[in-house]
């Protein structure tokens, strides 16, 4: 096995037993594909295409008013 497998057995190993279903739920949804229909793949692909504008944080926090 390779040490990556090998940590994360150690890892899922070592966790309480109140986490397990999470983990469980969690590693579950990472092996189930995600299925992106035509208008949202259009909508990712506009998106890298035309990126925007950085926009500093404190321009935030003054947009928010925080």
């Amino acid at each position: 096995m390779s040490p990556d497998r090998n940590r994360l057995h150690a890892l899922v190993d070592a966790l309480p037993e109140s986490e397990v279903q999470a983990a469980i739920s969690f590693l579950a949804e990472l092996s189930e594909e995600e299925v992106i229909d035509a208008e949202t793949a259009a909508k990712l692909d506009l998106a890298r295409a035309e990126p925007g504008e950085d926009v500093p944080l404190e321009e935030v926090r003054r947009r928010l008013g925080l």
